[in-house]
């Protein structure tokens, strides 16, 4: 429950800076549209952000598939609950518009371009204690 609990607000994380940055472009480019910041738009956010963050922990478990295939599942899982979401809270016109969705695979793949950067940095980490303590135990 506690992982659930973690990945559901990890999601909901990545989803407000992803959200706040939009907020912030739309102040440059007119171009950008973004749900106005009222008390259902923002809770619509949480929900969907959070239930996209379970589901990563969801394929994640999915070790039998490779992690390509995992990485496709997530993203025509992440576009249904964002479809979902739209449709849900009366949004479904915006569906339509080729930005939205240019929008939505910008940011899917630098989420994912972080993530592979973390993992990365997490795995130099404990490369580097693993040496380090192999060097004091070879002393």
């Amino acid at each position: 429950m506690k992982r659930l609990i973690a990945y559901f607000v990890s999601g909901m994380r990545t989803a407000s800076f992803v959200y706040l940055s939009l907020v912030l472009l739309a102040q440059f480019y007119s171009g950008i549209t973004y749900p106005a910041p009222t008390t259902k738009n923002i809770l619509a956010l949480f929900l969907m952000s959070g239930i996209m963050g379970v589901l990563t922990l969801i394929l994640e478990r999915l070790e039998f598939l490779a992690y390509s295939m995992r990485v496709g599942v997530h993203l025509l899982a992440t576009a249904t609950i964002l479809v979902l979401t739209y449709l849900f809270f009366g949004w479904g016109s915006a569906l339509l518009s080729p930005l939205l969705w240019f929008f939505f695979l910008l940011i899917y793949g630098l989420i994912w371009l972080y993530q592979i950067w973390q993992t990365h940095k997490l795995a130099q980490r404990i490369n580097q204690a693993l040496e380090d303590k192999r060097k004091k135990t070879n002393h």
